[in-house]
């Protein structure tokens, strides 16, 4: 009998890890269904600490997802069209931040359209590696124009 509880132990522990597998990449390709992901950095504020994301940019918005989690859904959302690459700067000493994240590290600071309560720009920053970096700012750059003039 002991060798049955220790084989349906062993069987439980396989059958956990591969839910676990197929959870992280159903999430992954539910979130990526139809845009570009990339790994990245966010901070709300340059004083908050960097958390690991997935930065999604669909058509019309850009999207922030945590790295690890239960939900499909996004934790935060800007229209593409407010977004604003104020400034980069290089990234030292962040030591997790730097695994996720291929060579040429920055944080970008990024400005949006919207105001907060105090009536300044909302304003945000994330850590991106040099490729990462390159496909926002085309992303950014090469949004359509809102409307043609008459």
């Amino acid at each position: 009998m002991g060798l049955l509880a220790a084989e349906l132990i062993l069987a439980g522990i396989v059958l956990a890890a591969v839910a676990a597998v197929v959870f992280v990449y159903a999430r992954r390709r539910l979130i990526a269904h139809d845009s570009d992901v990339v790994t990245c950095g966010f901070r709300a504020t340059s004083s908050a600490r960097w958390r690991p994301c997935l930065l999604r940019m669909s058509t019309t918005t850009l999207q922030i997802y945590p790295l690890f989690g239960w939900t499909a859904l996004p934790s935060h959302t800007w229209r593409r069209r407010t977004l604003d690459l104020v400034s980069t700067t290089p990234i030292e000493g962040e030591a997790k931040l730097v695994e996720i994240l291929d060579h040429g590290r920055r944080a970008v600071r990024v400005s949006t359209s919207g105001v907060t309560e105090g009536g300044s720009r909302m304003q945000f920053d994330l850590a991106l590696g040099r490729s990462q970096y390159t496909t926002l700012r085309y992303w950014v750059e090469s949004s359509p124009p809102t409307a043609w003039p008459l």
